[in-house]
Formats: structure tokens, C-alpha cells, sequence
């Protein structure tokens, strides 16, 4: 019966519409505003989905800068349903009638959305012009490959290719941590971490520069909600550059890389990560004391040491970084043969430093989405944290590891329990 009904609904319609041919079907205004509760302002750009109570009617459309949003929809001897969404918000609908309306009547409408808990992150891409001035002229970066992961959930939230604004605006949720990556042809790659309420952090950004409150939309309740804004600086590749790799220290006389030295390498190890079209020198050096041979050697052991380093956790081309030792031939300050200096003056000849040696051209085929090397990564810390528990144990106990591959056994007829094999590793 439903169907049938259906049907003549639909046949109806569609004689209707036959009849009216180069008429105008009779249509009202609906003019809505949607704004932010406790009297917070209007909200541009919200998605506004328009649907009648038969879905033969449909309109989508967004709001303004001033909130307002203006569409011409059939009277009809029903209902509409408005629903609008705009991220960082609470989604919520509302219904109108147009029953008894005129042809160009006004329906107006109102709807008020609340914050959800979290942040609106508005990041601006701008061009490292001059690293030693502050004050050098930004440029806007446009045509950026933006890649947003939540590390928490474990999935995409956003994969842009060539995004046309060097404007970027997206929603941080609490408790969650996020991993973005942003890459252009002839720039590093930016990689950036945001924890928000999570492992340890209400919020922490790492990578970004300075996060300010926005201007047009301050934090709110205790700091949980609201605005941040952010400019985030790219770095051209340069040929022949060098970049001096703070604070990996050596002890005198010895190649052993100091504690202090490994979030530096491991910040050195993404980025030969995230830029695989770059090729590399891991140039070390020495201060002047102890015998010139002896001080070549060291420093070439202490170059080698820092590209094991890298080589050791993450898998990078075979002759993407070169290691190269230089003992004390290129010092930054006066400490040479026959000067005394102090030790700090010495330590800084203890140095490391990285040169750009080639720059390859960007396969596209070749580059590796933020997504896949998170699920890779994580999938390696499983499997080291379960490795490390099962050594430490001492006892025979199973994880996710097995050193012999089992083989899988047949349940009996009746067995009415549960067998999980997560996995078999040779």
C-alpha cells in the first residue's frame, strides 16, 4: 500500500511539473542565521542542507560572513528539514513549513551551535625567506601537500594534494594526538605534532612556531575550546648548504654520541625521512688537540657514528647520506695548533654539520603518504615494546612475537572457547 501510494505521489509530482512547463513554480524565500551560543558572534561558511519530508526536494548551500544563508524552495503542502554542520560544532537541524505560504514570501529562521570540545587550528603557510631576520617579508606558500593523521585513533583525517590557499584551517578534538605533514616541490618537509589534552599535555605543539589565540575568536571554558592561530614556516632546498647540527657533542678523544645528542639525531632522522630527494654529507669534526692522523680517523668515526644512527632506524636510499670525517682541517674560531682555548671554545670545533650535496627530482610514484609510514611506525613500536617484554620477562609467556613459527591446531568437535593467533614473524 505504501508503495502504491508512492507511486501516485510521484506520478502527481510529475504531472505537476508537466503542467507548469515554462512557468515559474510558486517558490518562498527561507533566509536563516546561524550563530554561536552564549550571543558569540555569526558563523560563515556553515554547510546548510535543505530536505523536503518526500526528498524530492533538495538544496545545499553555506553561509556568509554574516551568518546568513538565502535559498528559494517549492511550497509544498509539507514539511523541510534543515540540518547544518560546520567543523568544530555541534551538528543540528531544525524544521519549517512552507504550508499556507505565497509565491516569494519570507520563511526566516534561526539556529544556534555550540563549540565541541577542542580547537580550531588556523595555520598560515609563509616562505622562510631569511632565517637571521625576523623581520625579513613573508610569502604566502600555495599549492602545499597537507597531511593530517590522528596517531590516537589511528587514522587519516586529512590528505590535501596541491591545496590552492596557503591558508589552512582545521578541528583538534580533545584527547587526541595529531601528526601533520606538509610538502612542496623544492621545500623541506614540515613535520609537526599536536597533543591536545593527551599523553600528558591540556596542549602541545610541537613544530609549529608560536600558537596564538585567535583575535576574532578567543579561547574559552578554562582554555578547552576555541581558536588558535599559527604561521607555519617552510624552508627552501638549497644546493651546497650547510646546517650545523646543534648539540651532538662528542667526549675528547672518542666517537660514543653523548646522551644530550639524540633528540637532535632523531629530529635529523626524520627529516632524511620526509625528504627522500635530498642527498647528504655528515660532515664531522674535531678541535685541534692530539695528533692531526689521529684527529682525521676519530672524526670520520664520529660522522659514521651519527649515519649508523640513522640507518638504524628508519630505511632511508642506500647513498642518500655520506659520512665524512675532516679532523681538525676546518675550524669555526681561532682554537688551532699552538693557541690555548677554553673548553667551550674547543667544544665547538667538536662539531656536525650537513651539507646538500644533490637534490633528485621528486618521483611522484616514489612518495610515501603520512598515513602509511604512521601505520608502519606504530606497527614497529608494537613490535619492539612486545620484543623488549618478552626478553625482560624470562619466561616463556606469548605476545606478538614468536622466536619458532606455530603451526594451527585443529579445536575439537565440542570446544566452545576462544584461540587468537595475532601473528606468526619468521
Amino acid at each position: 500500500m505504501m508503495h502504491y501510494k508512492y507511486i501516485l505521489s510521484l506520478f502527481f509530482s510529475l504531472y505537476c511539473c508537466s503542467t507548469l512547463v515554462g512557468q515559474d513554480i510558486p517558490k518562498v524565500v527561507l533566509v536563516g542565521y546561524i550563530y554561536e551560543s552564549n550571543n558569540r558572534g555569526y558563523l560563515n561558511e556553515v554547510k546548510v542542507s535543505i530536505t523536503s519530508e518526500d526528498n524530492l526536494h533538495h538544496v545545499e548551500t553555506t553561509t556568509d560572513i554574516q551568518g546568513k544563508f538565502q535559498v528559494k524552495i517549492p511550497i509544498i503542502e509539507e514539511n523541510y528539514k534543515i540540518e547544518v554542520e560546520k567543523a568544530a560544532f555541534k551538528k543540528k537541524s531544525t524544521v519549517i513549513s512552507t504550508k499556507g505560504r505565497r509565491a516569494n514570501e519570507g520563511v526566516f529562521t534561526k539556529l544556534e551551535l555550540s563549540r565541541l570540545p577542542g580547537y580550531t587550528l588556523d595555520m598560515t603557510l609563509t616562505d622562510l625567506v631569511n632565517a637571521n631576520d625576523p623581520a625579513a617579508p613573508a610569502y604566502g606558500i600555495e599549492g602545499t601537500n597537507i597531511e593530517i593523521y590522528n596517531n590516537t585513533l589511528q587514522k587519516e583525517v586529512l590528505n590535501i594534494a596541491k591545496h590552492p590557499s596557503h591558508q589552512i584551517h582545521c578541528h583538534l578534538e580533545q584527547g587526541n594526538e595529531y601528526i601533520f605533514l606538509i610538502r612542496k616541490e623544492g621545500y623541506y618537509a614540515k613535520r609537526m605534532r599536536a597533543n591536545v589534552n593527551v599523553n600528558g599535555c591540556i596542549l602541545c605543539m610541537e613544530g609549529f612556531g608560536t600558537v596564538t589565540p585567535s583575535v576574532t575568536d578567543n579561547l574559552t571554558k578554562e582554555n578547552t575550546m576555541g581558536t588558535l592561530g599559527t604561521n607555519v614556516m617552510m624552508r627552501k632546498m638549497v644546493l651546497n648548504e650547510k646546517m650545523k647540527m646543534e648539540n651532538i657533542y662528542y667526549d675528547l678523544g672518542k666517537a660514543t654520541l653523548r646522551p644530550e645528542a639524540k633528540p637532535q639525531l632523531d629530529e635529523l632522522t626524520r627529516m632524511m625521512y620526509d625528504n627522500p630527494q635530498i642527498v647528504v654529507e655528515l660532515g664531522a669534526h674535531t678541535d685541534c688537540r692530539g695528533d692531526n692522523q689521529a684527529n682525521l680517523n676519530l672524526s670520520q668515526q664520529r660522522a659514521n657514528a651519527v649515519v649508523n644512527y640513522i640507518k638504524t632506524r628508519v630505511s632511508i636510499k642506500e647513498n642518500q647520506i655520506e659520512a665524512k670525517g675532516y679532523g681538525e682541517t676546518q675550524p669555526v674560531n681561532s682554537c688551532v695548533d699552538g693557541v690555548s682555548c677554553t673548553e667551550e671554545l674547543y667544544q665547538q670545533n667538536r662539531r656536525t654539520e650537513l651539507t646538500v650535496i644533490d637534490i633528485l627530482a621528486e618521483d611522484p610514484m616514489q612518495v610515501r603518504s603520512l598515513s602509511s609510514m604512521m601505520q608502519e611506525r606504530n606497527f614497529d613500536l608494537i613490535l619492539d615494546a612486545n620484543n623488549q617484554a618478552y626478553a625482560e620477562s624470562g619466561t616463556t609467556t606469548e605476545l606478538y612475537h614468536r622466536e619458532t613459527p606455530s603451526k594451527p591446531q585443529t579445536m575439537r568437535m565440542n570446544y566452545d572457547g576462544y584461540k587468537i593467533q595475532l601473528l606468526d614473524k619468521k
